[in-house]
């Protein structure tokens, strides 16, 4: 005879109820709570076993206090010590600047009550440089002067040039350390001035004509390099 099989709800049924009768689902949970048990008196011994550090905690705490204001003091002494410095450093560069300015304001004073001479001097040395910077190149590739026109002679002018042109400022230098002493006559010092001119206009003559040189205060500045270059080349 062939085996009828139950359905499957039908089935748990039965073994829950036969489960129930032999006691295994008591004996289960007792077996749990005792597991639960076991690990919690575990878990309170660990406890009961850490030692007492409160006080150990609290000094830790009050050191730990201590250090931050102390932080904070010096913070604050920082925060004190860098404004001062600010100040410090701002009063110092605005007494510089007012001595700078009264200087600069007595330099000017002098320079203009300089005898006009000294001015003169000083357009004709700027006017020389532009004559040759302007006017006196010569291209030693090509063999043309600046103009652009072929010459015959090509000479290696431009450190000699350079040289004028260095000699040119430091008289105009001169001329203007010379316009700010108060203690020189004004005779004196339109004879020095002169003297320093001439000194330094020597170099630039080997590229100025002095013929032309001469005659500058009567011509357009145009004709003088118009001239010049028709001089060079």
């Amino acid at each position: 005879m062939k085996q009828q099989n139950n359905p499957l709800p039908e089935r748990l049924a039965a073994l829950e109820l036969l489960v129930n009768d032999t006691g295994l689902v008591d004996e289960l949970k007792a077996r749990q709570r005792a597991e639960a048990d076991k690990r919690r008196a575990a878990l309170a011994a660990e406890l009961k076993a850490l030692p007492n550090r409160e006080r150990e905690l609290a000094a830790l705490a009050k050191d730990a206090a201590h250090e931050h204001a102390a932080l904070e003091k010096a913070a604050t002494q920082y925060r004190e010590a860098e404004r001062r410095d600010k100040e410090a450093t701002a009063r110092a560069v605005i007494a510089a600047l007012t001595d700078e300015g009264a200087r600069q304001a007595i330099l000017t004073k002098l320079e203009r009550s300089a005898p006009p001479e000294l001015a003169d001097a000083l357009d004709d040395l700027s006017f020389a440089d532009g004559l040759l910077r302007n006017a006196v190149r010569t291209d030693e590739t090509a063999n043309r002067s600046w103009t652009g026109v072929q010459v015959k002679a090509v000479t290696s002018n431009i450190d000699a040039i350079g040289a004028a042109r260095a000699q040119l400022a430091e008289a105009q230098g001169a001329i203007r350390e010379l316009a700010r002493d108060g203690l020189m006559p004004s005779e004196a010092m339109v004879t020095r001035c002169a003297e320093i001119v001439a000194a330094a206009m020597e170099p630039a003559f080997a590229f100025i004509p002095r013929k032309l040189w001469d005659l500058r205060h009567d011509k357009p500045a145009s004709d003088i390099v118009a001239e010049v270059r028709g001089y060079v080349q």
